[in-house]
């Protein structure tokens, strides 16, 4: 019976998760290039560089040559002309952000980075393209409910590889006025290119990309084959400009992790890589699980299922901290999501010293009761709190009179705490939390 009810409670629990409201973004560079330019040959090489290191559901790119005889065409011209490139090359990232002249590769790997994990709120999926007929379906899902995707343009693409010593060759562009639904419903939509004979079928693929009429491009994706076994993530938030006051915590609004490609035994794990030592990098699921980052936990997501994730970090001394979400696997390699933290302090902070000083609890860890030692530069009262994971408050010992030099308070867990890992400071104290591990 109690076996019931457990599953019965893990079932609602998995209910009331929520659902994302958001997809990751698949970024699309086109390039507007005229063959045989030097510039253009020159960026189109650093880009390709950058191509190279990513998969096709992050990053897509196609060439749109202009003047260039047979590699173009008046559909090309016209999206040409559409983004007003007046200089070549002009590289478009999402139809609104133009990096006009040759830039290095690392100027076109920051502009794919800083993408990666901006969420979309459209899942798109070209589900059908025949290159002999040049047939293709696309279908559109709108995961925010509060976005409106009205008389929108629904853009194709008919791009074709290796030709001569070309590729990744815009031959073809076609336009549809679209409208998502904002319930969630899969909504699909045809069309056809024609295809010259000229073009080699093997090499011809498809992209589809939903753009709005101020040329940005809220979701794109391809007909490129994608990794057996990949994750994506996505976060309506920075993770590369985290705020918080010195000596507290902050839990991040979710990010969310989505299993794009097969299932995969996985573990998780969230690493500093640059931080103050009296920083902690827990993390929470989002029904009120919280893990220390440290310790590696599986992670169970099933082909095309997603999860969120909340950051929840006790935040010590001022600085900066740089760590990151590490998942890996034999199949998947090391997919990680990299964060910034930045706690700053006032000058008062600075130069106020602790009249009393936390140290380290002893049996550490322990089973059923331990001591935390105080020491003290003057008589007076304390007592110590001690929160889960996530940041609440679970107990609080007594006040007790403490003596200048060193002082002991005991704690007794209750019988009905969990085993884990627990966080504990002084009442009112300045310091950061220490950590100690109760076992059952």
């Amino acid at each position: 019976m109690k076996r019931h009810i457990f599953m019965l409670l893990l079932l609602l629990a998995a209910a009331l998760a929520a659902n994302p409201s958001y997809y990751p973004l698949t970024t699309i560079a086109e390039s507007c290039v005229i063959q045989g330019n030097e510039a253009s040959n020159t960026a189109l090489a650093n880009l390709a560089n950058v191509l190279a290191a990513t998969h096709r559901g992050e990053f897509i790119a196609t060439r749109l040559y202009h003047s260039s005889g047979s590699l173009s065409s008046p559909s090309v011209e016209d999206r040409f002309a559409y983004y007003g490139a007046a200089s070549v090359p002009t590289v478009v990232f999402n139809g609104s952000e133009h990096l006009v002249g040759s830039q290095p590769e690392s100027v076109y790997a920051q502009t794919v980075g800083a993408k990666s994990f901006q969420p979309s709120p459209l899942k798109l999926q070209v589900t059908s393209f025949t290159p002999a007929s040049g047939a293709i379906t696309v279908s559109a899902w709108l995961l925010d409910p509060e976005a409106d995707i009205s008389n929108q343009s629904l853009v194709l693409m008919l791009v074709e590889d290796n030709v001569g010593t070309q590729t990744n060759v815009t031959r073809q562009l076609k336009y549809q006025s679209v409208s998502v639904p904002g319930s969630g419903e899969e909504v699909s939509f045809s069309d056809s290119f024609t295809i010259d004979p000229a073009w080699n079928q093997s090499n011809l693929w498809a992209v589809a990309a939903i753009q709005t009429d101020t040329q940005e491009i809220l979701q794109s994706a391809s007909t490129l084959p994608l990794p057996t076994y990949n994750l994506r993530a996505a976060m309506d938030w920075n993770p590369a400009g985290l705020v918080v006051s010195p000596n507290g915590m902050m839990s991040s609004d979710p990010l969310w992790i989505f299993n794009t490609g097969s299932y995969d035994s996985m573990q998780m794990m969230l690493l500093p890589d640059d931080a103050p030592s009296d920083w902690y990098f827990n993390y929470c699921d989002e029904i009120g699980n919280c893990y220390p980052g440290s310790s590696p936990l599986p992670l169970i997501l099933a082909a095309g299922e997603s999860k969120a994730f909340h950051l929840n970090l006790w935040v010590g001394s001022p600085g900066i901290a740089t760590f990151h979400f590490e998942i890996s696997s034999p199949n998947l390699g090391t997919f990680t999501i990299p964060f910034v933290c930045q706690a700053g302090t006032s000058v008062s902070d600075q130069l106020a010293q602790p009249a009393l000083r936390l140290q380290s609890n002893s049996p550490n860890p322990f089973r059923g009761s331990t001591s935390f030692h105080v020491s003290a530069e003057k008589s007076g009262l304390a007592s110590v709190q001690i929160f889960d994971l996530k940041g609440r408050l679970i107990a609080e010992t007594p006040a007790q009179s403490l003596v200048s030099g060193s002082n002991r308070i005991d704690w007794n867990a209750p019988s009905n705490l969990p085993s884990g890992m627990y966080l504990y400071r002084l009442k009112d104290g300045s310091e950061p939390p220490r950590r100690m591990l109760l076992l059952r």
